[in-house]
Order: structure tokens, then sequence, then C-alpha cells
């Protein structure tokens, strides 16, 4: 093995050699996958699509081992992702597993004999094909003579630029294609190896550090003002859902046909969400936390929040959701009352357990309903057919197959099926009139439609994000009782808020007195 690499090699040879290796040997699961979406939903696709992201894959990672590699280091650093690579793609097959950060997690708190099971004879061979071989190659590579600093910075620094500018060229050529097989099926992320297990166990530090030992339980002092009236509230939160296509922001589509018929509703024309995925605004919104101190997904599950404070002062309080069999965030963990509808039915399937607890009400009542709402791609098969306004429609996943005006078309009938859900809910609200009622309607997040290139949401860190993606709608109606908050509120329509003032504008709405209310983060003050 030694006179097959007699010959000396730059460790910049090396990094680009192994860099193929890895993209090419320890990612099997992820090119089933990625071969497998390109099949079903891309033209031109299969064995194009994973060539062109076999190369860009191969570029992203030789630059990352530039950047972290010198001479003398990057044998070192080459062997560690090999045993890294080795270990995850071994359990990735076998298992059919990607690597996240719940698994780092598993697998650091498994104890020696749990650990005993995983165990194998396939372990040991898979080791060997993925572990030993490698490194014995890469033991006997010979590296070249170190060069003089200056000339080895200026290589280094020539390849790191080429490297940078070949992968902005793949991806203004195919960057689209690369980024929907992505956005496709979101585990494909937690499939790039050595990617995957390093980014999954540094985000299960940086977790570790971040995430409240105990938890914290927030206003135990709270009870209803001296003045309450029974109420029934119902706060809907909407999902991609953007304030730029509300004909009640000025839009030139009629999307609130509906609730623009109601005397006593409140338009926020500058409302921003605070984050641009589910799982950063919902608990961001509930929680006392604010844009600014919300920073790990999972935060709220350490805390109390809005839905704990109104069962905790007696209100009967509901979690009501048709966007997954979960609630993000645990928000509803500790909800008595707890509904999903997570088999394919539309929003409208909730209409009547909502009407239902409206029409029987006793008692004051918070119901929490979470919308499948605006969803992509497929934004036409979030509305009945009836309600397909605009044509024609996209029915892709890869929404860049349609036409700008296709994708619109979808994406504004289903605002137009969640105006009239929302509405229908103020309906039902107005047939209660021993109770002061209210709906509160805002979404979590925005949507891209094309613009910038850009499609659904999340793709960038919400500095970078378009304001498509954070600028959202927020209707407040407010029934019988609520006449001296609804002046307040008309006042401060065209005002800057954000997610921030939910949790205290609703503490407020609901004549809940807590020192974990503040007054500057109440929309009524």
């Amino acid at each position: 093995m030694k006179r097959v690499f007699s010959n000396s090699f730059s460790y910049h040879t090396i990094i680009l050699a192994f860099a193929v290796l890895f993209v090419g040997f320890y990612n099997d699961t992820f090119w089933l996958k990625i071969y497998s979406y390109s099949i079903e939903e891309i033209d031109n696709g299969g064995y194009f699509l994973v060539f062109v992201t076999f190369i860009t894959y191969v570029l992203i990672l030789a630059l990352a081992m530039e950047l972290i590699t010198f001479r003398l280091s990057a044998k070192w650093i080459i062997g560690i992702l090999v045993c890294i690579a080795g270990v995850s793609q071994y359990y990735m097959k076998t298992l059919d597993i990607s690597i996240n950060d719940m698994v780092i997690e598993s697998l650091l708190k498994t104890n020696l004999s749990e650990a005993k099971e995983f165990l194998s004879a396939g372990l040991f061979y898979s080791l060997i094909g993925y572990v030993f071989l490698p490194i014995c190659i890469l033991y006997v590579m010979r590296l070249k003579h170190k060069t003089s600093f200056l000339r080895g910075v200026r290589v280094k620094f020539i390849l790191i630029m080429v490297y940078i500018l070949s992968i902005l060229g793949m991806y203004v050529w195919q960057g689209s294609n690369i980024v929907f097989a992505f956005k496709s099926s979101k585990s494909i992320i937690y499939m790039t190896n050595p990617i995957s297990p390093i980014r999954s166990t540094i985000d299960y530090v940086l977790n570790s550090f971040d995430t409240p030992k105990e938890f914290t339980h927030i206003a135990l002092d709270a009870k209803l003002s001296t003045h309450h009236h029974k109420k029934i509230f119902v706060l809907v939160i909407g999902e991609s859902a953007r304030a730029a296509n509300f004909s009640l922001n000025g839009y030139s589509r009629d999307t609130n046909r509906y609730t623009e018929k109601l005397d006593s509703l409140v338009n926020f024309t500058n409302f921003y969400s605070c984050g641009v995925i589910t799982a950063i605004s919902i608990p961001c919104m509930l929680t006392n936390y604010t844009h600014q101190s919300y920073k790990k997904r999972n935060q709220s599950i350490y805390t109390d929040n809005l839905l704990d404070i109104t069962q905790r002062v007696g209100y009967e309080t509901y979690w009501i959701s048709n966007n997954g069999d979960t609630c993000i965030g645990e928000v509803c963990a500790r909800v008595k009352n707890i509904t999903y509808y997570n088999d394919g039915r539309l929003d409208g399937a909730m209409l009547e357990k909502i009407d239902t607890l409206i029409k029987n009400a006793k008692d004051d009542s918070f119901i929490v309903v979470n919308l499948h709402g605006s969803h992509g791609a497929l934004y036409y098969q979030r509305y009945p057919k009836e309600f397909e306004i605009y044509t024609p429609v996209c029915k892709e996943k890869e929404l860049q197959k349609c036409s700008h005006q296709e994708i619109v078309n979808a994406y504004d009938n289903s605002l137009i099926y969640t105006d009239h859900f929302v509405y229908h809910i103020t309906q039902s609200l107005k047939q209660k009139k021993d109770f002061f009622t209210g709906l509160w309607y805002l979404s979590d997040h925005g949507e891209s439609l094309g613009e910038y290139g850009q499609y659904m949401h999340g793709g960038l860190p919400y500095p970078l994000s378009p304001d498509f993606q954070k600028h959202i709608p927020s209707l407040i109606w407010l029934g019988k009782g609520y006449e001296a908050q609804l002046d307040k509120l008309f006042k401060h329509k065209d005002d800057g808020f954000n997610h921030d003032y939910l949790f205290h504008t609703m503490l407020h709405l609901l004549d809940i007195q807590t020192d974990a209310y503040e007054r500057q983060l109440d929309i009524l003050k």
C-alpha cells in the first residue's frame, strides 16, 4: 500500500479526495432520499439532480475542511471525521434513522447494558470498511514538504475563493431544485454525513447550556379582577398567512370578503412575527418571552405559558389543532382539554367542535385553535373546491414549476377559506348573549411566494428573511362588553406590534391580574 502512495500529496489534495469519499461512500440514506424525491417531483430529475447535488455537496464539505485545517492538522481532523461518519453510516443504514440532537441526547444518556445491545458483528464489519480501511489509506498518504508560510496562505486563500465561487455558481444554476429537495422532507438535512452528526452534537451542547434545569412557574399570583364578567375568548393561530395578501391591508383581491363585514373588527396593519418558523413563533407568542429573549426552540418547555395561567384562574382552556399531532414547544402540555385533527381533514372540520364548546359554555372559556391555514407547498389542498375563487392554481409540490400567478391564486384561495373560518366563529360567539365574547386571529409567520427566488418560509435567519415571511395579519374582533377596549384598539391599529404583545394583551382582555403582566407590552395600554 505504501508503494501505491509513494508519491507525496498536498494536504489540499487529500482534503478534496476525502470530501469525495465522504459524500459518495457515507451517504447512502441521503442519496436514496434525494433520488426518490427527484424522480417523483422534478423534471429532468433522477441521476441529473443527484449529480448536481453530489458536486455541490463535495464543494461544501471541501470548503468546510479547508476552513478548519492546516497542513499538520489535516490528517488528524480527517481521521476524526472518518470515525464519526463511519459509525453514523452504520446506524443510519441499519436503523433507517437520521442524526438529530434528540438522537445525540439518547446516545449520551444510554447506559452500558443498553449500549451492548447495539454492538454486533455487523457493526464490526462495517467499521472495518468505513473506518479502519479509510484511516489506513489516510495514514500511508505522504504529505508534501512544507512550503513557505506566505505561499501556504496564498494557496489556501485561492482554494477557498474557488470553492465559494463554485458553490455560488451551482446555486445559481440548480439551487432552487436542491433547496426544494431539502424542503420536501426536512429530515434530509439530518442525513448529511458527517455534517448532521456534528451539527446535531453542537446543537445538543448549546441547548444544554441554554436550557433551564428546572421548571419555572410564572403568574402564581394570577387571579381574576373584581369587575370580571364571564367571558368566552377564541385565539386562532394561523399558519403561513402573510399580511401582504390581506385585502384589509390594501391588497387588490378581496381575500377578506367575510371578516370585512364585521363592524367591531380591528385590523393591525403593522404586525410582525416572533420567528419565521412555527417552532419559534408559537412558543414565543404564548409565553412571556419576547422576540429578543426566545432564542431556543425548547425554552417554552420549562415555563408556564398563557394556557397554564388561564386554566389556573378558572378558565375552561382548550387546545384544538389541525396542524400536527402535538403542540409546538409543548405549550399545551398541561392543558386538560386537547383535540387534534391530524387525519387530513380541512380546518373547517374543527368548527363543529368549536361551535359546541361556545354554545354549551357555562363558565369562562379560552379556546386556542391552531390552523393548518396556508401551509405550503400544496396551497390548493388547504380549502374545499367551492373556495377555489381564483384559477388556475398551482398543484405542484415544486413551486418553481408553476407560474407566479398560479401560486398566488392557490394561496389567496386558502386565505379566503381561513377568513370564512374566522368569520364563522364570530357568528357563533355573537349568539352567546350572556357572555363577553372576543376573537383574536394572527398568523405564526408569513410566506414567500417566489419573490427574490424564495418560496415558503424559514430558509434564512430572521434578520435576513424577507418581510413577506415576517409581516403577518392580526385581527381582533370584540363583541358585547368590550366596547371600551375596542375604541383603544382602533387608535393603535397602525402602530408597530409583534408577537411579544399577545401574552400581556390577552391577560388584559381576560381580566387576569398578575405581577407577570407588563403594561408596556399591552396594546390596550
